[in-house]
């Protein structure tokens, strides 16, 4: 039977305040983060950044709804990228 209702394990999680993956096949770190040109908290800023040691420039940043970064992330890191500590600045 088909169920409408959200997954509670799911639906419990929480997206980190602020977060890193990293994908070493694909070259990319990205980073989750909250919007800070936004007054509440419902919406996070992506930002992606090539492989590196040092931090550069981010190749591209877009702003979304909070609950669809926690959906990325989580299929993210279903996909193998990882979570990990930021590169250096």
């Amino acid at each position: 039977m088909f169920n409408d209702s959200p997954d509670d394990a799911r639906s419990e999680q929480q997206l980190p305040v602020s977060c890193w993956l990293s994908n070493t096949r694909e070259g990319l770190f990205l980073q989750i983060k909250p919007d800070p040109s936004i007054q509440h908290d419902q919406f996070v800023v992506l930002s992606t950044f090539r492989w590196s040691p040092v931090l550069g420039n981010p190749v591209r940043q877009l702003s979304m709804p909070r609950h669809l970064a926690l959906e990325l992330w989580t299929n993210l890191l279903d996909m193998g990228w990882t979570s990990c500590v930021p590169p250096e600045s």
